[in-house]
Formats: structure tokens, sequence, C-alpha cells
């Protein structure tokens, strides 16, 4: 389940010896490294030394001298970045409201149940993980932002040159574990432009658009292997985290300044027209008019590009298709600027996009790994 090299680390506290034994014996064997403390002065004194050396902070509820409560609320202090479940016998309602008014993440009936004690863990630490992932790339884009706004201080060029070469750099890191992503984003970033240019937006915005388009998928760096990479139907759990890739996105490149409206393309790339998509279900004009315009753009490339399950379709057929779905999935408006545009005009772009991809692996000693290259060789 997880990796035995980085076993999540489970911090447990309970004033009964058994409970321990029992707790250690059961999620060990599923995968986890259980620490387990007799008391919560003890648990507090340990994560005093070792803030960040757990993922989930379990406690039981009645214990001598402080209660559960109290430690998980002191634990919330010491150890923000871990999940704290509430272990108790006593399911009074006052229990569970105090408990979810300060932050407890799961509570687990006493005596718990192997099923539902590890299937609780697992979530919890799924989520730290992805939480902490999430910092992670945070942390690493803003030192992209912070190195650009460095290089805007000397020459606007160089801020431009810097910016593509940003991009190109989040895509390719895509790329590696997406296959087709980079052609896909720098055709479909292109198609966007094109019929935001037809419908008469001015600059900065249609720049805006394109790098919203181009960036479109970048959320899915923090979507797990597991799900990205599989290759049958992911289960609705799945499609719950999967969906999280147009926030994650939002959020990476939101906090660049001239990334801003770009990630409201990104965050509304999902969105439908009669307000039936993801992650806000937005309606209408409430969803960012670069993404309705994506939308389109997004649409078309779908169609007329090979899947593993169907070869792609003529140009003739995803016209038809993209004016079927107008007024639904799609904004009327950027439906028919998308249809008054010449036909030659797509080609065009295919061939600029086939041609720019090409460029970005063709610099490298090593090209991208195709999926099933890079799950052999993990």
């Amino acid at each position: 389940m997880f990796d035995e090299a980085n076993p999540p680390r489970i911090l447990y506290v309970d004033d009964e010896p058994f409970v321990l034994n029992a707790f250690r014996r059961i999620v060990r064997l599923s995968g986890f490294d259980p620490i387990t403390v007799s008391s919560p002065e003890e648990a507090l004194a340990w994560l005093e030394q070792n803030p960040d050396g757990v993922e989930v902070v379990c406690s039981d509820y009645r214990m001598p001298g402080m209660t559960g409560l109290e430690l998980l609320g002191a634990v919330q202090r010491l150890a923000p970045g871990a999940h704290r479940i509430l272990i108790t016998a006593h399911h009074d309602f006052e229990v569970a409201v105090d408990a979810f008014q300060v932050g407890i993440y799961r509570l687990i009936p006493k005596p718990w149940k192997r099923e539902l004690l590890i299937g609780t863990l697992t979530e919890a630490v799924q989520s730290v993980r992805l939480a902490r992932e999430n910092e992670r790339l945070n942390r690493l884009v803003a030192q992209h932002a912070a190195d650009l706004a460095e290089l805007n201080n000397t020459l606007d060029q160089k801020v431009a040159q810097r910016t593509e070469q940003v991009i190109g750099s989040l895509v390719t890191c895509l790329d590696y574990r997406d296959e087709e992503t980079m052609a896909h984003s720098k055709r479909v970033s292109l198609f966007t432009r094109a019929i935001a240019e037809h419908m008469g937006l001015p600059e900065p915005e249609l720049t805006d658009i394109e790098w919203g388009a181009m960036l479109h998928d970048v959320g899915k760096i923090g979507v797990p292997d597991r799900i990205l990479l599989k290759p049958g139907r992911l289960t609705p759990e799945e499609w719950v985290i999967m969906r999280r890739h147009a926030s994650i996105g939002f959020h990476m490149i939101g906090k660049i300044d001239f990334l801003a409206n770009a990630a409201r393309l990104v965050g509304d790339h999902h969105e439908r027209w009669d307000g039936t998509g993801y992650p806000k279900a937005k309606l209408g004009e409430d969803i960012y008019l670069g993404a309705r315009i994506f939308a389109v753009a997004d649409t078309f490339d779908a169609i007329t590009s090979d899947r593993p399950y169907r070869r792609a379709q003529s140009d003739d057929a995803a016209r038809a298709e993209i004016q079927r779905v107008s007024g639904t999935q799609l904004d009327p408006r950027c439906v028919d600027a998308f249809l008054s545009i010449d036909e030659s005009h797509w080609a065009l772009i295919r061939e600029e996009a086939r041609a720019w991809a090409a460029a970005q692996t063709a610099t490298g000693d090593a090209e991208p790994l195709n999926k099933s290259e890079y799950l052999v060789a993990v």
C-alpha cells in the first residue's frame, strides 16, 4: 500500500498497554510505522522534539490528567501538518461537537474495527501527503516567480524569455508523467488563442488566455501516479482525487503575479456552460471567459486526436459535435466564433504545435517516457 522505504508514521496515545500493543501490531502489518506512548505528556514531549515526525496523531479520549481532545488541541500547535484522530468509546453528542470544533480529522469508535481503523489511517495519510506535496510544489513555483521578478528589474525581454521557459518546463514536467501532454497543451493553447483573437479580445488578455490554456493540466502534477497513470477506469473515489487537479493547478500558479489571469482559466477549465462542470459547478458567464473559449478548443482537439479507446475523428465531425453541445456544455458565443474560422487555420496550428513539441524533447539527452515505459521503470 505504501512505499516500504517511506512508511507513514503514526503516533498513538492510550493509557492501556494491551490496546497499544494491539494497535502497534495491526497497523505495522498494514505498512505503517507506529509510535505508541502511554500518556499525553509523553506524546507532547516527543512531538516537541519531532514536529514533522508524524503524519497522523491518534489519541484515546479518556486518559489521566488530560483528555484526548485537550491533547489533540496541543498537537495542532506542535505539529500543524499532521491529521488528528480521536478514538473514544463515549459517543455522546458533546464529544463529537467539541472534536470537530477543534478541527479533529475523524472520530473512531472504541473498540475499533481493523477495517475502519486502517481505512481511516490510509485516507488521512494520503490527505496529508497530498497537502505536503502541494506545499512543496507551491514553494517550487514561488521560487520560479522570485527568479522572474528579479529578472524583471533588468530587462523586460529577459522576463518574457524566462516566462516561456517556465511554462515550457512545467508542461515538460507533466509530460514526463502523462504522455502526449506537451503537444496537446501547445496545440490547444494555439487553438484557444485563435478563437480569442477572432472574438476581438485585446492584449494582454490574449496572452493570459494562451498561457492558461498551455498550463491547463499543470495541476495533474499533484495527482498520485496510481491514479494519473491507471490504465483502466477510475473508481468514484479516484475521480474525486483526479478532479482536484483544476484546483491544484489554480493554487500552484495563482500566486504568481503574471500568471494570475492564466490561473483563472486553469481553475475553470472543467466548468460547463450549463453548470454541470467542476470543481465549483459555475454557470454561464460566471465561468472565466478564457476558460469558456478553451472548452471549445479542448473539445475540438479531443475529438480530432487519437485516444487509446478510439481513433481521431475528422474536423467536420468535431465541428458538428461542438455545434450540438452549444448552449449546454459550451458557450454559444465562443462556438460561433470557432465555427467562423477557416478550417485551413487548424492544420497550420497542428503543424506549429508538432514542431514546437519536437524541439522541446530534442534539446536534452533524455526524452520523456511514455506511459508503458514509465510503469515498467518504476
